[in-house]
């Protein structure tokens, strides 16, 4: 008697088992929405990794030729949130932050040493994109158009002759604040980007006695240019 009641307490315990693990879902299944998150190439909304290169130079007007600037290369580094304008549209504005060093070295003349500026922004672009879809499955290019807005973090100026460093951003040298117009194009394969872009600087950064200490010719008007090439990848 004892035996056929542990008999059936086993096959009961074991149906009672087999019957709890046919119940439960299969463990490596993933909801469709993670399963499709990185391979979404057509979402309405990204976030993104952005680093690359500059070639910066600052342009000064009416000198008479005595300013001859020569780009320097410096990095960008930062990220870029974008969002799709309404259903159906393949435009998307985009902004972000960016760390970004621009400068310029200005020739040696008679009358004035050689020197090499480096300054150092945090900036704000903010772009219109035009998606465009390819015969090429996942490539898309993307014309740019929109501004940028940068504060000044730091940076030196270095006097050849003089073998020192001054600061860059002063009343004597250059102003904090810059803004201007980005133009360019992007090329996006699945969530690899890449773009090329020009900045035309609008602010005039010449510090308030700038001229005081620098070309008799100078008018005041000193704006940035930088051509950057960037790198990123969008989630």
């Amino acid at each position: 008697m004892r035996l056929n009641s542990l008999i059936l307490v086993v096959l009961l315990t074991t149906f009672s088992f087999n019957t709890v693990i046919t119940a439960q879902p299969y463990r490596s299944e993933t909801p469709p929405s993670d399963v499709d998150r990185w391979h979404n190439y057509s979402r309405d909304a990204y976030l993104g990794i952005r680093f690359g290169l500059d070639v910066g130079n600052v342009r000064y007007r009416g000198t008479g030729g005595l300013a001859q600037t020569n780009p320097i290369t410096r990095f960008h580094l930062g990220f870029v949130a974008g969002r799709k304008l309404g259903d159906g549209l393949p435009f998307f504005i985009e902004s972000g932050l960016i760390y970004v060093e621009k400068g310029t070295e200005i020739d040696a003349t008679q009358e004035y040493q050689l020197r090499k500026i480096n300054l150092k922004y945090f900036e704000v672009p903010i772009v219109l994109k035009y998606k465009i879809e390819t015969p090429l499955e996942d490539f898309t290019i993307q014309p740019i158009f929109g501004g940028f807005m940068a504060l000044g973090l730091g940076g030196k100026t270095k006097l050849y002759e003089e073998r020192r460093k001054v600061r860059s951003f002063s009343p004597s040298r250059y102003k904090r604040f810059d803004s201007g117009i980005r133009l360019g194009c992007g090329l996006a394969y699945q969530n690899f980007y890449f773009e090329m872009t020009y900045d035309i600087g609008l602010f005039n950064i010449a510090g308030s006695d700038y001229a005081d200490y620098h070309y008799d010719n100078f008018d005041g008007h000193i704006r940035t240019g930088d051509l950057s090439l960037t790198l990123g990848v969008d989630f």
